[in-house]
């Protein structure tokens, strides 16, 4: 319904998202940890500041939790 543009500043990304869209990016992280960011426009009524959070794991833990999803 509204354009958005989603920051994590400490990852150094910055993507817009449009509806409708499929969008996509990626990143090299060289620590794992939980990253914050928030729409960083005011896209609509309850939407500005919209928190976001990034949780960045090991390749090992991601592949055991890939294992038990199955």
């Amino acid at each position: 319904d509204v354009l958005h543009s989603f920051a994590v500043p400490s990852l150094g990304l910055k993507l817009d998202a449009v509806p409708g869209r499929l969008n996509q990016t990626s990143f090299i992280a060289e620590r794992t940890g939980t990253f914050y960011g928030q729409c960083s426009e005011i896209c609509g009524v309850w939407h500005g500041f919209m928190p976001i959070s990034v949780e960045v794991v090991s390749d090992q833990y991601f592949l055991c939790f890939l294992d038990s999803q199955f």
